[in-house]
């Protein structure tokens, strides 16, 4: 290289790079090497694939991110490309009936090779186990906000007059979306800092998206403000995905929060009506029909097709790094591929009934997933449930 660009330069040029292309140029001579090894481009890339934001050099500890970024892909392909005999799997049975999870922490944002999977549950009676700051909505359509050590009561908010049905955090925890469950009502999406501070007299601020009878929602992981509803006919026949992008803005020194459709579609009324659904990079949605699952553009334009299972897809799990589904007593794993690329969503490992039940009044009723098991509880309609959670056998 006859002409040496200044470090600033290079590390500006650099820092638009994927991981491919960064290991590329760390290769060209040892001056581009130790501009590519830098912990501003690695914790850049850190922050793109996974929420870290509150991750500092104190986490690391003799660590660099470059070392962070890589140990974190290493863990997503191991389990990408395990096969079912490379998991060990552990059963507890007699859980309470209808126990639901309600979060898996893997421990993602760590270095330590000896990770460990937290559990969280919300059983029959109520009783809430939880990680993190998080927000509970009630029968009465309040929204309560928790936090630890101790779960202690920060806020309680009135959202609706009727119960409430979908809560959820954005990814960046800026806003909650929530719908009640009285069909006419419009879903809301509130400002976080206003229900974790209500000012005394006035309500949470917040904002309307003008969709009715919505079914699901989900944030996107990748545009932190954008949310994708998916709303359905009250006879289940006319599916619609609508997009929006949540942003605010000061008028006469008040904050406002607006809401921007930016995109929709329907879906086509030969495919069976979707139950789940998820998100991917901002401008992908995934969702299940029948025993398929489907990726389509936001736009609506059908992008994969999936058919892993004999029977109806009966549950479902999206995050950053990958998709489950289960149907009667099987799991199926897929991950999304790295910055977007075709094919955008891989079918990696199928895992068939390896706790042994082969009763026929069972079956899975929820699954989640992280970068260090995969945990999921079958329902038992004569029974108590059991809990079964795989590890990578490594």
């Amino acid at each position: 290289m006859e002409i040496r660009l200044p470090d600033l330069a290079l590390k500006r040029i650099f820092s638009f790079l994927d991981l491919f292309g960064l290991l590329q140029v760390s290769q060209v001579n040892k001056h581009w090497n130790r501009i590519a090894d830098s912990d501003y481009l690695w914790r850049s890339l850190s922050l793109q694939r996974w929420d870290c934001s509150n991750f500092t050099n104190q986490h690391l500890g003799t660590h660099t991110w470059k070392q962070f970024f890589l140990h974190q892909r290493r863990k997503e392909l191991q389990l990408a490309l395990a096969q079912p005999h490379n998991f060990v799997y552990k059963v507890t049975k007699n859980i309470a009936f209808e126990t639901e999870l309600a979060y898996l922490s893997g421990n993602r944002l760590t270095v330590d090779e000896q990770e460990k999977s937290i559990i969280c549950s919300v059983s029959p009676k109520q009783e809430l186990c939880a990680w993190d700051v998080q927000e509970v909505g009630d029968a009465a359509g309040d929204i309560y906000t928790f936090t630890l050590p101790g779960l202690r009561d920060i806020s309680k908010v009135t959202a609706f007059q009727y119960g409430i049905v979908l809560l959820h955090c954005s990814p960046d925890k800026k806003w909650v979306f929530a719908c009640g469950t009285y069909s006419r009502t419009l879903p809301q999406v509130f400002l976080t800092e206003s229900l974790l501070r209500p000012s005394e007299g006035s309500a949470p601020l917040s904002t309307f998206l003008p969709h009715k009878l919505c079914a699901s929602a989900c944030w996107t992981p990748k545009v932190k403000n954008r949310i994708t509803l998916m709303s359905q006919s009250s006879t289940g026949k006319k599916t619609e995905f609508i997009t929006f992008d949540i942003t605010t803005k000061k008028t006469g020194g008040q904050t406002v929060i607006q809401a921007y459709e930016i995109a929709s579609f329907q879906v086509a009324a030969h495919l069976k009506c979707p139950i789940w659904m998820g998100a991917s990079d901002g401008y992908m949605i995934v969702f299940t029909s029948g025993p398929y699952l489907l990726l389509f553009s936001i736009t609506g334009f059908l992008l994969q097709r999936f058919e892993d299972h004999q029977a109806a897809i009966n549950n479902f799990w999206v995050d950053p790094c990958y998709v489950l589904t289960t149907s009667e007593n099987s799991v199926h794993v897929y991950m999304w591929e790295e910055g977007g690329r075709h094919p955008y969503l891989r079918s990696c490992c199928h895992l068939e009934n390896t706790w042994h039940d082969h009763t026929t009044d069972s079956c899975i009723s929820s699954v989640m997933c992280d970068n260090a098991s995969i945990v999921l509880t079958v329902t038992k309609v004569s029974d108590s449930s059991i809990l079964v959670m795989y590890s990578l056998n490594t």
